[in-house]
């Protein structure tokens, strides 16, 4: 099993019971070469991922709402990674001072990766619930707590972007209001 520490913090992904990450090539599955779906995908399986957000927030060192400037993608370890930067507009919870970050997010356009988080797009505002990223390389970037902690604003509304469900028990909110976010994300206390 082969960790992408600069993706996972080895601490949380020990709290939430571990991961296994798998590329699978998909390039003779395309009926057409020119078509744009992705020519790789990889899989990422997390024995236990975050059902709650108090959870969650905990094991956050911040919560913000940012826009996505622009993202790039890069090469790590052997596995494709799209790196956005972001504009703070507010921080919810957890000390953190930057005006602007960078988050990294395991895929890119041409590699699926759907069992994490969906890729940000330039121009949008999230909901971002975020760790420290514990690798050597880039130490100044950020991960998304546990690839459960986005939600994308849509309205009044934040929608989950995370990965794919968690299975049976209590699920995180498929949405939050926006009036009801700051109440919510305060009285559960800062990471």
């Amino acid at each position: 099993m082969k960790l992408l520490p600069f993706l996972f913090n080895p601490r949380r992904l020990a709290a939430a019971g571990g991961v296994t990450l798998t590329a699978l090539s998909l390039a003779g599955c395309a009926s057409k070469p020119e078509q744009d779906e992705p020519k790789q995908q990889i899989s990422v399986s997390l024995i236990n991922r975050y059902t709650d957000l108090k959870r969650m927030q905990n094991d956050s060192v911040a919560v913000t709402v940012a826009t996505a400037t622009k993202s790039s993608t890069t090469v790590r370890d052997g596995f494709p990674i799209t790196v956005t930067e972001l504009r703070i507009s507010n921080v919810l919870a957890g000390k953190f001072s930057r005006a602007s970050i960078k988050v990294q997010q395991l895929g890119t356009e041409n590699v699926a990766s759907p069992d994490t988080s969906r890729l940000m797009k330039p121009g949008k505002v999230y909901l971002l619930y975020l760790s420290e990223n514990d690798g050597k390389r880039d130490p100044d970037h950020f991960v998304i707590t546990g690839g459960d902690g986005i939600y994308l604003l849509q309205g009044h509304r934040y929608l989950y972007q995370g990965g794919p469900p968690a299975g049976p028990g209590k699920q995180l909110p498929a949405e939050l209001s926006v009036d009801d976010l700051e109440r919510r994300v305060t009285s559960q206390g800062g990471p």
